[in-house]
């Protein structure tokens, strides 16, 4: 097959059919992307009732595409990407619906086919309700949350019985549960400190020999201090005999005789 010629008679095909709505492209290409010649665009929108595109609905895609070196026999290069509207979601189910039109059309041209494949689907959209701009969407809700917020800073939360009723349920459970908490630990450190009955036996066992032990020290403390206040009895008993023995040797040594006394009267 000449795979060039067979190119070449679809692009003067395309550029009859969609005119100034093929673009030719020289913007970034995504990953992967290959291309034996040059690569285009056409924008993807719903029709109007006149059978015209809509330029003013919010749906809008565009179809990028580059023959490949052996197209038609080989798939062509391409890829949907969102203009305006459409979300990852979106453009995941319509290039599923394009690669069964490519696996389908495998040997013939088919850029054509493909570009009426995503007219009809984005077509689909438009019919089966008001199209939505998930951007769009998605600021707008960001905005209102942030009005919502700056209301709340500049007023407070307002205080209802509901609201009150609502806030004491919340408080009166985590009371309780901390209540709980608190109590199970307790349970659990008297646990700890309670004594198996064995534990109980030995440590009473232990008490009755330390109390035994203590019983002989203060026996065997009794008993000397008995013997020394026994000794100190002793010594002081000794002491009084030596001060009596003392006493009568004085009186022994004692002149009793009067002659000198006699003398003295006699001078006089």
């Amino acid at each position: 097959m000449d795979y060039q010629g067979e190119q070449d008679m679809e692009l003067e095909a395309l550029e009859a059919i969609l005119m100034d709505d093929l673009i030719e492209y020289d913007g970034n290409l995504p990953s992967g992307w290959v291309a034996a010649g040059k690569s285009y665009k056409v924008i993807i929108a719903p029709e109007d009732e006149e059978g015209g595109d809509s330029g003013d609905y919010p749906l809008k895609a565009e179809l990028l595409f580059a023959h490949t070196p052996q197209y038609p026999e080989e798939p062509p290069s391409y890829k949907l990407r969102s203009v305006t509207g459409l979300s990852d979601a979106d453009l995941a189910e319509a290039t599923a619906l394009l690669e069964e039109q490519v696996q389908a059309n495998l040997g013939m041209a088919m850029i054509y086919t493909l570009i009426g494949a995503a007219k009809e689907w984005i077509q689909g959209r438009v019919n089966s309700g008001p199209a939505v701009d998930p951007d769009l969407e998605r600021k707008k809700a960001e905005e209102a949350a942030e009005k919502k917020r700056a209301e709340a800073r500049a007023h407070g939360t307002p205080v209802t019985p509901e609201a009150f009723a609502a806030w004491k349920a919340k408080f009166d459970a985590e009371m309780a549960a901390a209540k709980a908490r608190a109590l199970e630990g307790l349970k659990d450190d008297d646990r700890a400190k309670r004594l198996s009955g064995k534990a109980w036996f030995i440590k009473q066992a232990a008490a009755g020999l330390e109390l035994e032990g203590m019983e002989a020290l203060e026996e065997a403390l009794s008993e000397d201090d008995e013997e020394d206040f026994d000794a100190l009895e002793e010594e002081a008993g000794e002491g009084e005999e030596g001060e009596g023995e003392e006493g009568e040797g004085e009186e022994d040594g004692i002149d009793y005789e009067d002659d000198d006394d006699e003398g003295m009267l006699d001078e006089l």
